[in-house]
């Protein structure tokens, strides 16, 4: 594979990985969405679905910003060796 044909790739990655960003994000908009309609529905049930879905919604919400820093390292750092590839 010649320095050309990495970069390609790699470049191809970064914009793979910015799209896939943007999908992510507009999940996480509608499982918000859901989630807020949700919570309206469960207002004040004990019961113990209930407080097991709630439990994995916010296990759920936990992911979010750690799944963004992970897709904003991997554009970064690969735009980092791009840059060092010349």
């Amino acid at each position: 594979m010649s320095i050309g044909e990495v970069k390609a790739a790699l470049s191809a990655a970064v914009n793979a990985a910015r799209a896939g960003q943007g999908v992510f994000d507009r999940a996480v908009a509608k499982a918000e969405a859901a989630t807020t309609a949700a919570e309206a529905v469960f207002h004040g049930s004990r019961h113990e679905e209930v407080a097991a879905t709630r439990q994995a919604l916010v296990a759920a919400r936990a992911e979010v910003e750690p799944t963004r820093r992970r897709f904003d390292a991997t554009m970064h750092r690969t735009a980092e060796y791009l840059t060092r590839l010349g």
